[in-house]
């Protein structure tokens, strides 16, 4: 499966290898975002932290064949299906004993997420923007908005919404140009206001 977004972008499913450079790339588009600066207040740390942390969720999500990412690896889409959201109890527990240790004092936010954000995604089909990152140095190249373009174009084909949550301000304009909308602002205890984003089928 191999898409040609456009003349400058080509975009493609990560594969097994891709996961360390990708989980370093992420790490260096995350470490600051409000989300991760509130979750992982030391800064000192928040790379590694953040590095550790996006390989657990590759590891999942690229066997299931739902990260795309550029040919030269300048950024990355991780996606999620509704149903993939309710995995079963065995992987929820595995993955959140690999977390745990990674959150440290963050723990009692990473729930506080938890409750306020991820209980609160839509019930019906959809499919979920878990992260979209661009490396710092190709930011403001078209790259995250020809990895976004190509699962709309697959979502709208397929008639699913997608729904996604920011804690970036900055990003809502962004989303909003390509059809989403915010559906509900969510202020976390101590940190920023989460923008929970809605994008129905064109």
């Amino acid at each position: 499966m191999h898409a040609h977004v456009s003349t400058k972008v080509d975009i493609r499913p990560a594969r097994q290898e891709d996961i360390r450079p990708l989980s370093s790339l992420l790490s260096q588009a995350f470490k600051h975002d409000p989300v991760y600066i509130w979750l992982l207040p030391d800064e000192s740390s928040r790379v590694v932290k953040c590095q550790r942390l996006f390989s657990i969720f590759l590891q999942d999500l690229v066997a299931q064949r739902t990260v795309f990412t550029t040919t030269g690896m300048e950024g990355a889409a991780l996606w999620m299906a509704s149903h993939q959201l309710r995995a079963t109890w065995r992987s929820q527990l595995k993955q959140s004993l690999q977390i745990l240790p990674i959150l440290g004092m963050g723990l009692i936010r990473g729930l506080r997420w938890w409750i306020d954000i991820e209980l609160k995604h839509p019930r019906y089909p959809h499919r979920y923007l878990f992260m979209l990152g661009v490396a710092p140095e190709h930011q403001g190249k078209g790259i995250g908005s020809a990895l976004l373009r190509y699962m709309l174009q697959r979502c709208d084909k397929e008639r699913l919404p997608v729904y996604l949550d920011t804690g970036n301000r900055d990003n809502v304009p962004f989303y909003q140009r390509r059809g989403f909308v915010v559906t509900r602002e969510v202020k976390l205890p101590g940190g920023p206001v989460v923008f929970q984003m809605l994008r129905e089928p064109e």
